[in-house]
């Protein structure tokens, strides 16, 4: 059964033309760029938080990416240029994957075009549910990894065939029987440090010709010297309302923040809510400094209003 991560139909066209005039610079290579004297500069591997599978219980896998240095993968919405790392599945009958669970992004630039995407190890989460009934003694999880990394002189698209192959386990383990030693602690720390909501934090946006405003609302009774500096916040986008490539601004007021953000021309198809990031570099009163992403998610205004 093959199931696929959804790519937004806007990004074929831009990649067909980012790629051929990369290719046409020099600094986009082909998928095999081994062959050609380059090692690909993008490791990827599917890897299980558990030692074993327990028939009808959902566990986590996680497609781990090392990046060479000085080179950077892709953010589900990209921004203005790049393809974010997506995966079809290969899974056995009766078995379901959830969508990736993306990490808190971080700025990247390819030539002078800002983006947004990742630059240390990655691991991309996802929740793997199998059937009630296994009849077999193991199980092997097979996906095909798309993916782009650029570094400043060339890009290297490409595709990766990544597999797992688990045993089938009794039900009733101990939960620490059933995590791996190694890949256990990392899955934790990916999990806490995924984007989420925080008690108390209030957002509204706006929506203006050219620009959205977002307004987010700092909770009664943080101290003013405990806010994350205006400076060091950065809004992303999930669905791809605005633009990666053009200057954002942030200020803070008395409640809380402000962030201006000019429009992409392009936002996901079928997108009818502001959602997003906001990335805070010391992490949030509430999060801690683990949690870097304060996940946002409104419905859309139309219009601010004159001041």
């Amino acid at each position: 059964m093959k199931t696929a991560t959804t790519i937004r139909k806007w990004w074929i066209p831009r990649f067909h033309l980012l790629l051929m005039l990369g290719l046409a610079a020099g600094w986009v290579t082909p998928a095999g760029a081994e062959e050609i004297g380059r090692p690909v500069p993008l490791k990827l591997r599917l890897v299980s938080e558990n030692t074993g599978i327990e028939p009808g219980t959902s566990f986590t896998v996680g497609i781990f990416l090392q990046h060479a240095p000085h080179h950077h993968s892709y953010y589900k919405f990209p921004g203005i240029v790049g393809v974010g790392t997506n995966i079809t599945w290969e899974l056995p009958e009766g078995f379901t994957a959830s969508p990736l669970q993306w990490p808190t992004p971080e700025r990247v630039d390819m030539r002078g075009h800002g983006a947004y995407g990742y630059h240390e190890d990655t691991l991309l989460l996802v929740e793997i549910t199998p059937p009630a009934a296994l009849s077999a003694d193991k199980v092997t999880l097979k996906g095909r990894v798309g993916y782009m990394c650029c570094s400043q002189e060339w890009c290297t698209p490409g595709f990766e065939d990544v597999a797992v192959t688990l045993p089938v386990r009794g039900q009733g383990q101990e939960l620490e029987e059933k995590r791996d030693s190694v890949w256990g602690p990392r899955f934790q720390k990916a999990r806490a440090c995924l984007p989420r909501a925080l008690k108390g934090w209030r957002s509204e946006v706006e929506e203006t010709e050219s620009h959205f405003v977002l307004h987010v609302r700092v909770p009664e009774g943080i101290p003013a010297a405990d806010w994350p500096k205006a400076a060091e916040l950065y809004f992303f986008s999930w669905n791809g309302w605005t633009a990666s490539d053009k200057p954002h601004t942030c200020r803070r007021t008395d409640e809380g923040y402000v962030f201006t953000m000019p429009k992409h021309p392009y936002p996901e198809e079928g997108a009818t809510r502001f959602q997003g990031v906001v990335r805070s570099e010391s992490g949030w009163p509430g999060g801690g400094d683990v949690m870097k992403g304060l996940w946002v998610d409104l419905p859309l205004e139309k219009e601010a209003p004159k001041s």
